[in-house]
């Protein structure tokens, strides 16, 4: 059974929620089951995933992720302007990095800190 998603009208709404919840220290993790209920949201035909990721060298790094039916890269990077609007000024392709994972999620990340954290 699919978790229940929340839904936003529009991708500057979901972003606003999505990241909130994503960027709370409190919920930063080391990188394993990313997508759950408390990181995903549905606008229109797009589900959209946003999860902080700390890597065992303490680096941190935000990923956004977008899949939905025929969605291409582009528009996912134009989907990702709309998301982060409320949070960081989008430069793209200057910041993000991209991939495509065979579930077809189009995932975009970028370092989050610029110093490493301390243990």
């Amino acid at each position: 059974m699919r978790p229940h998603l929340d839904v936003a009208e529009t991708m500057h709404e979901a972003g606003g929620s999505l990241l909130e919840r994503a960027l709370d220290p409190e919920r930063w993790a080391l990188p394993t089951r990313r997508v759950n209920k408390e990181n995903l949201c549905q606008v229109g035909s797009v589900q959209v995933c946003a999860s902080l990721d700390i890597t065992p060298t303490l680096d941190t790094f935000i990923r956004i992720s977008f899949r939905g039916p025929s969605l291409s890269p582009m528009q996912a990077a134009e989907l990702l302007e709309q998301f982060v609007s409320k949070r960081f000024t989008y430069v793209p392709n200057a910041e993000w990095f991209v991939e495509i994972d065979a579930r077809k999620w189009i995932h975009f990340s970028r370092k989050y800190t610029e110093q490493r954290l301390e243990a």
